[in-house]
């Protein structure tokens, strides 16, 4: 089949291009390594984060067990606080205004008095940066605990119990784990470029012109290069989750992904996700290539074009609400027009949480109809304005 020998060209034009095919292959594996340094080398809980400055002046002894119980409080098997004891306000708010600590909780001298059936009320005080996103979250920890440690001290009664529960597969997650499903979409948007630059490449060279002369067809040169570059893919996902696992990433769903009979059926499934997305990388390079005059226009342009798109879609980062339209209940935002926006959620249900392809089923239909059009543009395009012309 003329196709498959077109693919196999592209693919050993690929492997002389040792740069660009390291580059493609190896990017989403350092970012992957980056974002590890960045979020995924602690595992100390919120405490690596949450440190706390206590300015104990209580001149009883329940100021001291308030202290022993927010050192002793936990979230997920891990302390929630990094506690260090402070003998005046001073230099702990120099401590607070430089960023290095969360919050300043002060016990006030009467502590123990009041809540042994002192005359007057006592005030506990919790001092900090309320822009902090530290603070309100360190607040937001400390408010119940000294209210009910207050409460039991004094021996009253609660009358009502207040428990969390937490989604499945939230609770534990690092912002590392969050991050690898958009890293690996990132990487499979690379293929706009090598498509770009091969079927750029293509038309400079004069294959196209040679195409003409012979038997071969515009279709078994679209078809050959959009095989090519699935193959780059069935090879960079791989790499790049493995990376990711070397490192740490877990899933956090039920099934377990990865650590059971399941995690076949996981990969596959992954893998599914990313080709349907490398069809509408190779789209958007076709589109590309029919505006770009040699390789470095290629390359900056589709590069420009497909890291654009990545960003813009939420893949990497969340974004602002931006809803057009509600359909059967569905709230459509306007990036959920864009393939990696649905590929990045699908990729995260299914890596992260362990959802089936069930759970999955409305990002892979939107994928696979975004995909597929964009496609089709991207071939309809490159015949009109590259194959045809001449």
């Amino acid at each position: 089949m003329k196709a498959l020998c077109i693919a196999r060209k592209t693919l050993l034009e690929l492997a002389r291009e040792a740069l660009s095919l390291g580059l493609m292959l190896l990017f989403p594996v350092m970012l992957i390594f980056f974002y590890y340094i960045a979020f995924g080398q602690t595992d100390d809980g919120l405490s690596s984060y949450l440190k706390l400055l206590i300015a104990n002046d209580d001149s009883g002894h329940i100021g001291a067990e308030l202290v022993q119980i927010v050192r002793e409080t936990e979230f997920d098997g891990e302390p929630v606080f990094d506690v260090e004891l402070v003998a005046g306000r001073h230099a702990a708010e120099i401590t607070l205004r430089e960023h290095k600590a969360s919050l300043l909780l002060v016990i006030p001298q009467d502590f123990t008095q009041a809540l042994s059936g002192g005359p007057t009320p006592t005030v506990v005080s919790l001092v900090g940066d309320p822009e902090s996103d530290n603070f309100s979250f360190a607040q937001g920890f400390l408010d119940d605990l000294v209210r009910q440690f207050a409460r039991q001290a004094a021996g009253l009664k609660e009358t009502v119990t207040v428990t969390y529960e937490f989604l499945p597969g939230t609770g534990t997650m690092s912002d590392f784990d969050f991050g690898v499903p958009g890293v690996i979409v990132f990487g499979i948007m690379f293929v706009t470029i090598t498509t770009a630059e091969t079927m750029v490449r293509e038309n400079v060279n004069g294959t196209l012109l040679r195409l003409r002369l012979t038997r071969a067809r515009a279709r078994d040169l679209l078809i050959g290069v959009t095989l090519a570059q699935l193959v780059v893919a069935l090879v960079q996902i791989p790499a790049t989750l493995c990376t990711a696992l070397a490192f740490g990433f877990r899933s956090h769903g039920s099934p377990l992904a990865f650590e059971n009979s399941h995690s076949d059926g996981t990969l596959l499934l992954a893998m599914g996700i990313g080709l349907l997305l490398t069809l509408s990388a190779v789209g958007l390079g076709l589109i590309v290539a029919c505006f770009a005059r040699n390789d470095g226009e290629a390359s900056n342009l589709s590069a420009v074009v497909g890291v654009l798109m990545v960003l813009i879609s939420g893949a990497m980062y969340p974004m602002p609400d931006a809803p057009i339209a509600t359909i059967a209940g569905r709230t459509i935002q306007l990036y959920d027009l864009l393939p990696p926006a649905h590929a990045a959620e699908a990729m995260r249900r299914v890596l992260v949480l362990g959802d089936g392809a069930g759970a999955v089923a409305y990002e892979i239909a939107a994928m696979t109809v975004l995909s597929v059009a964009l496609l089709a543009i991207g071939v309809f395009l490159y015949q009109r304005l590259q194959m045809q012309k001449g």
